[in-house]
């Protein structure tokens, strides 16, 4: 299976180069040749699928050489090596399954809306549509940092000349604001990438250096440098909001890479305020890459998080979780009131994406079973969902050359079963119950309003405001009065029945082409994944479920020794005190009964120690708190003594319980 994962990989690659040998006068050859590799490639996928297991653990389908995933490059596996060990490791996982499998079926979808509205250059237009398929799957298949970042920045050369040549009227400046967004958000991920190698390198026994994606994920957690472990104090969303700069550590390691990584990863989300580039890019680009950008290469940016910022990163994710949520939120909200706005259909979906995908971000950074799970399953039904609705868009626009809902209405008296399309896609977005985006988005809120009742409570706004504009964009397409200008034939040409002049173009048409065979099979699949998700959602849940419990077990991990930490720096600190305490009664006589006691009580004052360091996570003022009574502890035991024990003798029992707490 693993030279199958290959194969599927660099297939689209290799038809994409064989799409440049195909004659310009050849359309129909060029469209076969590109069917037929994305039909292959699908096939090929939903083997793999079938063949996953969901109770091993770990990477599937991938090759193991000297205890290694993958071959390596150059440099040799193992401790002390010279040069890096870059292999070429390729595998899947619940996380990154359901990714692969829908860049397949996205890009069968994407070449159907293609087959006829692309009158030229039409081999050229399926080729860059195969190059982004591969980029996109070995993004999701990389087993090594060095790989994922190759494939990463590769997808956006597909993506910038589907936008700029075949895009609307402003395609050039859209094709390059996209590319300049993304690369430089990219270059500060590739630092934080780096930062990472080199950490673990330096601070891993043996100075391992790798970029193995799963073996840094596992040595970083493991790692014994407490200022990488030094994020700061929190407790709650409120804390964190009202006193971020003194809660959080921003000169921590931890929290700088996490920063590096999340500027990539964010603009391709996009997260509220760098989602600007999305509506124009998905305005001015083509039907395709319309598909393939909402469905697959936002879902990029909420994959890249959960490999490397959640999995890489847990502290300082677990410390700026309540920002991130905040700005995910802040997203919901304000993409589900932009859309509100809109009378372009194309562009009312496109916001509708920044808002989705702020429940993505929620979701994760939830930290919690619930809605990680919830976020990666919502990763997938946005996908299915929202490349639903543009390929509807882009039937509509070939047929009527207009997206406006001013210019058109009652279109299901025309298109039956394009509405009926229409119809479904938007209530799966709206998270209706019975379809996909209900167990992807409910979850999402039970696990956002666990970490955070206020969080929850906006967020279920924001999933209010998406039914509203949905259904406010249903009544004025689909239902109502018939009203659209001229239709168009296949050609791109005016046609009006026999009898009608079609001239005014308010005048409602009774006749319009007929959805086409290659519009029923690229929208069909997505209906019954749609219907079907939401009915029976188990299977895919089940798939997630390992990787995303690592996760969190990582993170509890990681958790339980910022408590060890923090304890044994609460120890070390009151062990002078406990000496001064032990002084005070250093003139009086003693007995060795009350010698005795005084020891006893020490032993106490370590346990009120142990319990401020415990709670010292949970509740940052406890560590002072806790502080000060253990003194008042020492200060009482020494009054119940009567007189203190000679100065010796109070020093090397105090002594004995504060190493005692250290062990």
């Amino acid at each position: 299976m693993a030279t199958l994962l290959v194969i599927t990989i660099f297939l689209p690659i290799a038809g994409s180069i064989a799409l440049a040998f195909v004659p310009r006068d050849n359309p129909q050859m060029a469209r076969g040749l590109a069917m037929g590799v994305g039909l292959i490639t699908l096939a090929a996928s939903l083997a793999l699928l079938a063949s996953f297991r969901p109770q091993v653990a770990g990477p599937q389908f991938s090759t193991v050489t000297d205890g290694h995933f993958g071959i390596s490059w150059g440099g040799s596996p193992g401790e002390n090596q010279t040069r890096p060990d870059i292999r070429v490791a390729f595998g899947l996982d619940g996380l990154s399954l359901w990714m692969f499998v829908l860049t397949s079926l996205l890009t069968i979808t994407a070449m159907c809306c293609s087959w006829t509205s692309v009158k030229e250059r039409v081999a050229a237009r399926f080729g860059f549509l195969l190059a982004l398929q591969t980029g996109l799957l070995g993004l999701f298949a990389s087993l090594d940092v060095i790989l994922f970042y190759i494939f990463f920045e590769f997808t956006l050369i597909p993506l910038f000349f589907l936008i700029g040549i075949w895009g609307g009227p402003q395609r050039r400046r859209a094709s390059v604001t996209f590319f300049l967004y993304t690369l430089a958000g990219s270059l500060l991920t590739l630092l934080g990438v780096i930062a990472l190698v080199v950490i673990h390198y330096n601070f891993t026994p043996g100075k391992v250096l790798t970029f193995s994606i799963p073996e840094l994920t596992k040595g970083l957690s493991s790692i014994n440098w407490p200022a990488w472990r030094d994020v700061g104090q929190w407790n709650s969303y409120d804390d964190i909001l009202r006193s971020a700069p003194s809660v959080i550590n921003w000169k921590c390691p931890q929290v700088i890479v996490f920063l590096l990584l999340l500027a990539g990863f964010a603009i391709k989300v996009p997260m509220f305020p760098v989602h600007t580039w999305l509506p124009l890019a998905h305005v001015e680009a083509p039907t395709a890459g319309s598909v393939m950008l909402a469905g697959v290469l936002l879902k990029v940016g909420t994959y890249g998080l959960l490999r490397f910022n959640l999995a890489m990163t847990p502290l300082a994710s677990l410390a700026l979780s309540p920002i991130i949520a905040t700005i995910a939120v802040i997203g919901i909200i304000y993409g589900a009131l932009a859309a509100l706005a809109q009378t372009d259909v194309k562009r009312l979906v496109a916001y509708s994406s920044v808002s989705h995908m702020g429940f993505i971000v929620l979701g994760l950074f939830a930290l919690n079973a619930t809605g990680m799970e919830g976020g990666v399953i919502q990763m997938l039904n946005h996908g299915l969902t929202t490349g639903a609705l543009f390929a509807c868009v882009g039937v509509i626009y070939e047929r009527y050359h207009t997206r406006s809902m001013d210019e058109m209405s009652g279109l299901w008296k025309v298109m039956p079963l394009l509405a009926f399309f229409f119809i479904l896609a938007s209530l799966g977005s709206a998270a209706l119950p019975g379809l996909n985006g209900f167990v992807g988005e409910f979850p999402i809120l039970i696990g956002a309003y666990a970490a955070s009742p206020r969080a929850g409570v906006l967020a279920a706004t924001g999933m209010i405001l998406g039914a509203f504009y949905l259904l406010w964009m249903l009544r004025r397409v689909v239902f109502g009065p018939l009203r659209v200008p001229e239709a168009h034939d296949e050609g791109g040409t005016h046609t009006a029945p026999h009898g009608h002049s079609g001239d005014d173009h308010h005048v409602a048409p009774a006749w319009c082409p007929p959805l086409g065979w290659h519009e029923i099979a690229g929208l069909a699949p997505l209906m019954i994944l749609i219907v079907g998700i939401g009915v029976y959602p188990r299977p895919i849940i089940e798939q997630i479920q390992p990787p995303v419990h690592d996760l969190l077990n990582n993170l509890e991990m990681q958790r339980e020794r910022i408590r060890a930490d923090r304890t044994e720096q609460t120890i070390r600190e009151q062990a002078p005190s406990a000496v001064r305490g032990g002084g005070r009664g250093a003139g009086a006589p003693s007995t060795p009964g009350r010698g005795a006691n005084t020891k006893g009580a020490a032993p106490r004052s370590s346990g009120a120690t142990k319990q401020g360091g415990g709670e010292a996570h949970d509740r940052p003022g406890a560590a002072p708190h806790a502080t000060g009574e253990t003194k008042k502890g020492d200060d009482e035991a020494g009054h119940k003594a009567g007189a203190a024990p000679q100065p010796g003798a109070a020093t090397k029992g105090d002594g004995g319980n504060s190493k005692k707490g250290s062990n």
